[in-house]
């Protein structure tokens, strides 16, 4: 099955909603039944992704299917990328599975594309298909970004990428090998999970923090040291205002790891450090991000 969301700019205001009707199976502090998806939801999902392995072949079941296709075609038009979710073609990752043992049971993803050349679509595509990831997590849903790791080529023909447009990465979305054991895990214990499995980063490295820096700030950064590319993949910086009332993200070329990649984690590490800066305790702290490499987040 394939299930295609073309961006139509005029849906957008009737699409937002959407991103605000989904339930979570995440057992976290923040969580109820009867709940939208909060800004405490979102961070809950940062502090528990983890960038999955083994997969389940299973399908995913006809309900939470419809959820996360919704939130999809939500992203797709807000942002303008082409998202397209393939479902059941484990052909994709036999060769990374023959390499290097990962993606064992993966079988499902949904691929992001738009035009060629484009680095502000490929920002975007960093940005808003981390936050379909981070919806996915709350679902419930094993999920992993992935890119010329698996046949591109091939899922950009199953997806049916138009020829003015290529296939800028991929979202593995699935259910947990032990799926069981990990929705029974607590909140507490998924956490501590991720933290295992990422290893850390260094707040210094990535944006200067220090004791003196505001805690709108730091939450920020922390929040991006949770993002899906370790430490030794990440070419993005982050560097605070003089004033402390903004911050700029940039692309350090020492670090570059290519210029889709960068551009991807770029998205993505903004997206972790808007909800993060959202998300202090003693300073929440809304703004917005300007798109493009040094772009600004100006508090409101």
């Amino acid at each position: 099955m394939c299930l295609r969301c073309t961006a139509n700019s005029s849906e957008m205001f009737l699409l937002r909603s959407l991103l605000t009707t989904s339930t979570s199976v995440l057992s976290s502090p923040h969580y109820n039944a009867s709940m939208s998806t909060t800004h405490s939801q979102v961070i809950d999902a940062i502090n528990v992704r983890i960038s999955n392995r083994i997969f389940s072949p299973d399908l995913i079941e006809e309900g939470i299917l419809r959820q996360l296709m919704q939130h999809m075609d939500a992203m797709s038009v807000i942002s303008g990328i082409r998202m397209t979710f393939v479902e059941n073609h484990p052909e994709l990752f036999e060769r990374i599975v023959r390499e290097r043992g990962e993606f064992v049971g993966a079988a499902h993803v949904i691929v992001l594309s738009g035009p060629k050349d484009d680095l502000l679509a490929l920002e975007k595509a960093g940005f808003y298909g981390e936050r379909l990831i981070l919806s996915a997590t709350l679902m419930g849903l094993a999920t992993s970004w992935v890119d010329h790791s698996i046949d591109l080529e091939l899922a950009s023909s199953l997806a049916g990428i138009p020829s003015d447009e290529i296939a800028y990465a991929c979202l593995t979305v699935g259910y947990f090998e032990d799926q069981e054991h990990v929705l029974q895990l607590s909140y507490e214990a998924r956490a501590q999970l991720q933290a295992t499995h990422r290893g850390g980063q260094n707040m210094s490295a990535l944006g200067g923090v220090t004791p003196e820096s505001p805690s709108w700030y730091a939450s920020a950064i922390e929040a991006v040291t949770k993002a899906p590319f370790p430490a030794h993949m990440q070419p993005v910086r982050f560097l605070l205002s003089d004033d402390a009332t903004s911050m700029r993200a940039f692309i350090d070329l020492d670090f570059s790891l290519g210029t889709t990649r960068d551009y991807l984690i770029l998205g993505i590490d903004k997206l972790h450090a808007q909800i993060g800066a959202g998300s202090d305790e003693n300073n929440p702290t809304a703004g917005q991000w300007q798109w493009g490499n040094g772009g600004i987040f100006r508090t409101k």
